[in-house]
């Protein structure tokens, strides 16, 4: 955005969301910008953003364009395995990682259209790259200074089929039972560091 009037447009639309949204506890972490998508001036809009709710972290720049005024190091990584960098200063997020599709049969937004950055015909065959993703990635990034990491994505969304549940809500792709295991060894590695 190099338009003054949508800079400001996107600061007021910020703050408004910020004031709705502030008294849910489902929400833990705020992320102003999202890739490169219309980031600017990300150190002021991180200052606005702190004032407004000192007690939730901020990831300004979410996966690209690092800049000084955030609370985390952000990553995303979709097509390579998840390597942490050698250094950092900030609590590391991977902010974005996964992606992987499965379009349950008539269960998508739009049959023939398909986003992702995997791809799977069956779901049994989806569960299992999931779970390797997280045994072979990041449980063991945990003992490296790896803070939190977010799975593209909760929901199928439209043309993205790279959810755990489908568009309509009435298949989960992936059951809690599946992926208990993994829950506990996840709280059980960061019990250990702590």
């Amino acid at each position: 955005h190099r338009d003054p009037r949508g800079r400001r447009a996107f600061l007021d639309a910020m703050e408004e969301t910020v004031a709705r949204l502030a008294n849910h506890p489902c929400i833990c972490y705020w992320t102003i910008f999202n890739e490169g998508w219309g980031q600017f001036d990300g150190n002021s809009a991180y200052r606005l953003l702190k004032q407004q709710d000192p007690t939730r972290p901020v990831d300004t720049a979410s996966g690209w364009f690092r800049v000084e005024g955030s609370d985390v190091e952000s990553l995303h990584v979709y097509f390579r395995p998840v390597r942490l960098p050698k250094r950092w200063d900030k609590p590391l997020i991977l902010s974005e990682f996964g992606g992987y599709s499965y379009a349950a049969r008539d269960h998508v937004f739009h049959p023939g259209k398909s986003f992702g950055y995997r791809f799977f015909r069956e779901r049994e065959a989806f569960v299992r790259a999931l779970r390797r993703l997280y045994e072979e990635e990041i449980l063991p990034a945990i003992p490296a200074g790896l803070c939190g990491a977010i799975l593209t994505q909760l929901s199928d969304v439209e043309d993205e089929t790279n959810g755990l549940v489908t568009y309509d809500r009435r298949v989960e792709k992936v059951t809690p039972e599946e992926f208990s295991d993994i829950s506990d060894r996840i709280r059980d590695l960061t019990r250990s560091l702590s």
